[in-house]
């Protein structure tokens, strides 16, 4: 159930101060929030006035903040926690941004009791640490998300009371055919017969090296189509091999993400040219889809219910085209 309106005698103080500023009610959702936290962690008032705090702690801290919720309670109001070690707080696209925070209660008229947090980015503090950190959720190939970026995003998702929809998509690349062999290249030629051997496997070890390089081009490009038609606040990750995932945050009505898998294929079924790959190569897709909470309330079941979605699609239907998406429970 969504908060009341929280109305504080500060609120025009909060809203210009640089910090981020948060203000949680006795149930621990939160009531309040000032235009500087969407600057440090990128989301909106209207995203999450009601919501749990637990949506802007990162999965792997949310322990941690018990605990330390549990000893603010016991001990009573503490130090200013710049002074303790650096916590981190959920970025809206689901990677964590290093705070420093400091707390206080404060009792309002009515008697109406709430728990106010200021957090300042200390980002520039910990460049390594951020950077080692993006390169952990970071797809050496093709530069976009990998499974721990995923795993990472959809856990925050799950942590909220929005739904989202999931895209599992399989790429195939379809490069032109083959040119047939030159005239005049019998077998029957004894007298070039060893160097030919030595000249066949000198050219099917540079085919292998460059099919190799064809593919990873085509992922990398895969990827960039991908993410450019993403929205702030979805994610687009390569799950392993020819797989990808994309995430879209507040979709849950099947028709938009229907739309939005059939724009994936518009994207991907364009020709390309990967560094050592043939020209006129394209990518074409099957794409499976799972919708929060409808197809699966956990990160497994949501990206099983997308496989045998995708599984579904890829039987009888050519890849690419419109029909070459399922949702989980068509």
């Amino acid at each position: 159930m969504t908060a009341p309106p929280l109305h504080l005698p500060v609120a025009d103080l909060l809203d210009i101060l640089p910090d981020a500023v948060v203000v949680v009610d006795a149930r621990g959702r939160i009531a309040y929030v000032n235009p500087s936290l969407h600057t440090l962690l990128g989301w909106y008032a209207g995203e999450l006035v009601g919501q749990p705090l637990s949506l802007l702690v990162p999965p792997a801290s949310r322990e941690q903040h018990e605990r330390l919720v549990e000893r603010y309670g016991e001990a009573g109001p503490p130090k200013m926690m710049g002074s303790r070690p650096v916590l981190h707080a959920q970025h809206r696209s689901g990677h964590p941004v290093p705070v420093s925070i400091a707390l206080c209660n404060l009792g309002l008229e009515g008697g109406r009791q709430v728990s106010v947090a200021v957090l300042h980015g200390v980002a520039s503090l910990h460049t390594p640490l951020d950077h080692a950190t993006r390169q952990a959720q970071t797809d050496a190939l093709t530069g976009i998300g990998n499974r721990l970026a995923l795993s990472r995003r959809l856990q925050g998702l799950l942590a909220g009371t929005r739904g989202f929809g999931l895209l599992r998509i399989a790429l195939t690349q379809v490069p032109p055919s083959p040119p047939s062999a030159p005239p005049g290249t019998a077998a029957g030629e004894a007298d070039e017969a060893d160097k030919a051997v030595d000249v066949a496997a000198v050219v099917d070890a540079a085919a292998r090296a460059a099919a190799v390089s064809a593919d990873e081009g085509a992922l990398r490009i895969a990827a960039l189509r991908l993410r450019s038609g993403m929205r702030e606040g979805d994610l687009a990750a390569r799950l392993g091999g020819n797989e990808f995932v994309l995430l879209g945050d507040g979709i849950v009505e099947p028709a938009r993400l229907r739309t939005l898998a059939e724009r994936c294929l518009q994207r991907l079924a364009a020709p390309l040219r990967p560094p050592g790959g043939s020209s006129g190569a394209r990518l074409a897709a099957h794409i499976g889809g799972a919708i929060y909470p409808r197809h699966g309330l956990s990160e497994w079941a949501l990206l099983a219910a997308a496989g045998r979605a995708l599984d579904l699609a890829r039987h009888g239907e050519p890849p690419g085209s419109a029909a070459a998406y399922r949702l989980a429970d068509d």
